[in-house]
C-alpha cells in the first residue's frame, strides 16, 4: 500500500477473530519496526509476543483478576486524567461522549467487556525498556510502537495499543521471559478484526489548526 493508505487504514481494532498470525508474519512485523530511529542509535526496545497456549493462560488469569476488580498496577504509572493538559482532558471526555453516541447500551457494554478479555486477540506484543530509561528512550519506544502497527497494517494485520494489556505485569512475568529489570511499557493486541459492530468505531481527531503553528 501507499503510505497515506496505510495511515488511513490503521485504526484501533477492538475485537479480533481467533485466526492465528503466522510466526513468520510476526517476525516480519518486528523486523520492519526495528528500522525505527532511536537516540544515538541506542535501539532500547525489547519485544515479547504471547501467542497460543501462553496467551490463553495469560487471558484466563487476566479475566480472573478483572472479575475480582483488581486495580491495575502497570510498571509505568499512566497518571490520573487530571494530570493531563486541559486539551488532553477535553479530548478524553469527547472520546467517551462519541463512544456513547456510537453505541446503544448493549453495544457499549460489549465495548468495555472486550477489553477485559484482551480483545479476543490471537497475539499480543509487549514492548519493554530497561529500568531507569530516559525520556528519549520512551520517545524512541513510542516511534517503534507506531512503526510496528503500521507494519502490521501493511501486512494485512490489525492492531490496538491499550493500557488494559499491561495493567497486571505480574501475570505477564509469570508467563513470559520478561526480567524484573525491565519495565513493560505498552501492549499491542494484533490479529484480524472481527465483524463486530465496535470495529466500525473511529475515534475523533483534532483539526490541523488546533495542533499546528507555522511562523
Amino acid at each position: 500500500m501507499e503510505f497515506l493508505e496505510v495511515m488511513k487504514k490503521r485504526h484501533s481494532s477492538r475485537d479480533f477473530k481467533k485466526d492465528e498470525i503466522p510466526e513468520e508474519t510476526l517476525k516480519k512485523i518486528v523486523e520492519i519496526a526495528a528500522m525505527s530511529p532511536s537516540w544515538e542509535n541506542s535501539q532500547p526496545w525489547n519485544v515479547y509476543i504471547a501467542t497460543g497456549e501462553t496467551l490463553e493462560t495469560i487471558r484466563e488469569a487476566w479475566i480472573a483478576e478483572n472479575d475480582k476488580k483488581i486495580k491495575g498496577s502497570a510498571d509505568m504509572n499512566p497518571g490520573h486524567r487530571t494530570n493531563f493538559s486541559e486539551r488532553g482532558q477535553k479530548n478524553m471526555a469527547d472520546l467517551m461522549d462519541s463512544i456513547e453516541k456510537f453505541d446503544d447500551d448493549k453495544d457499549l457494554e460489549n465495548f468495555n467487556h472486550v477489553q477485559h478479555i484482551l480483545f479476543n486477540s490471537p497475539a499480543i506484543v509487549y514492548l519493554a525498556l530497561p529500568k531507569d530509561y530516559t525520556g528519549y528512550s520512551l520517545y524512541d519506544l513510542g516511534g517503534f510502537g507506531m512503526s510496528l502497527m503500521l507494519a502490521a497494517t501493511e501486512l494485512g494485520v490489525d492492531s490496538i495499543p491499550a493500557y488494559e494489556l499491561i495493567k497486571y505485569p505480574y501475570i505477564l512475568r509469570d508467563n513470559l521471559p520478561i526480567p524484573e529489570d525491565e519495565d513493560i511499557i505498552m501492549g499491542i493486541a494484533i490479529g484480524h478484526e472481527s465483524e463486530e459492530h465496535i470495529n466500525e468505531y473511529d475515534s475523533p481527531r483534532l483539526d490541523l489548526d488546533e495542533i499546528l503553528k507555522i511562523n
